[in-house]
């Protein structure tokens, strides 16, 4: 049995881009793996070109229709026999040492579940995405709840192990976000790492799916960041239609303010519990609530912020409150 179940699907991509990505892990310094190529419903030039390597390790499986990437990144975990699955997406690269240093990594840390790498943006696009510098476990869960996705899905190397125990899968309702929904849906159950070093090359181009769908991502990724939150701070009396537009940063109405403001101080509580310093929490939620002063018009909901209890914690300045309690109605200000 192979050591390591690279995962690579594949839907008409660029003839070039896609053998790029096959050798790129063809050409890995680790050997000890099987690649299973996932062609999601592809045109024929897909499956010449997956039949012009002779190499063994190459596991070619064919969906007739193209069910979405979510579905054919599942058929793909679904035949996967490593106990480490690694992904790649078919328009990507991965540098020749990027397994050995996953495998050596996640054999000398147990307590990882979930491991990525630093990684190099290129494409025409380039300068229109980033990825967030390597950070540990703590600081990695509250990125992904609080501002976004922190992997590179194509440095990703899971252990099969624990997608196996909590039946880890991708959920087609959040693309072109299913990624960043799964490990969202991780959180809590495992622990992440990032290697600080670059080990693969992300394709930011027009054709590339983050680019043609950037409002449906942005979309998407909100409903599984605000879902994750909730299931995260396991509050009873958190309303979270209310909370979910406080942290999206969405006009609120009297009512859900006054939850906000009586509700805010055991979210902090919850999340100091769990071993986060007050500093982040508050660097977390501190323009969120600066926010509000802007976007309500109201004189009972500027009264409300204007007299709130957390403006000592966010340190809000009174003449600043007063200013907003004045002139919200008048100025539109963001």
């Amino acid at each position: 049995m192979p050591k390591v179940s690279v995962i690579m699907p594949v839907y008409n991509t660029k003839k070039e881009y896609f053998r790029e990505a096959i050798e790129s892990i063809l050409n890995q310094t680790f050997t000890d793996f099987e690649l299973l190529i996932i062609d999601n419903g592809s045109a024929s030039y897909i499956k010449k070109i997956i039949l012009s390597y002779s190499d063994q390790r190459i596991k070619y499986f064919r969906i007739k229709q193209n069910e979405g990437p979510a579905e054919a990144r599942n058929s793909g975990l679904k035949y996967a026999i490593s106990p480490y699955i690694a992904l790649i997406d078919s328009d990507d690269i991965s540098y020749p040492k990027r397994l050995q240093r996953q495998y050596d990594y996640l054999e000398h840390h147990p307590e990882i579940g979930c491991l990525g790498t630093k990684a190099k943006i290129i494409g025409n696009l380039k300068t229109d995405m980033t990825f967030p510098p390597p950070i540990k476990h703590k600081d990695i869960e509250l990125w992904l709840i609080f501002k976004g996705c922190v992997f590179c899905h194509s440095t990703m190397m899971l252990r099969k192990s624990i997608l196996d125990q909590y039946h880890f899968q991708y959920n087609s309702y959040y693309v072109p976000t299913e990624d960043y929904a799964l490990w969202l849906d991780m959180i809590g159950l495992i622990k992440f790492a990032v290697l600080d070093e670059c080990l693969g090359e992300y394709r930011f181009y027009p054709e590339n799916i983050s680019n043609k769908q950037k409002k449906l991502q942005y979309q998407k990724g909100n409903e599984a960041q605000i879902k994750a939150l909730n299931k995260y701070l396991n509050i009873d009396q958190l309303d979270e239609n209310a909370f979910g537009k406080f942290m999206l940063e969405k006009t609120l109405n009297l009512a859900e303010l006054e939850h906000i403001n009586s509700i805010l101080p055991q979210v902090i509580q919850v999340l100091s519990n769990k071993g986060y310093p007050n500093k982040d929490i508050c660097n977390l939620f501190k323009n969120h609530f600066r926010k509000l002063f802007y976007h309500v018009r109201t004189i009972s909901g500027q009264w409300l912020l204007l007299t709130s209890h957390l403006n000592s914690y966010f340190g809000m300045k009174f003449h600043w409150r007063v200013f907003c309690f004045i002139f919200r109605g008048l100025f539109s200000i963001n």
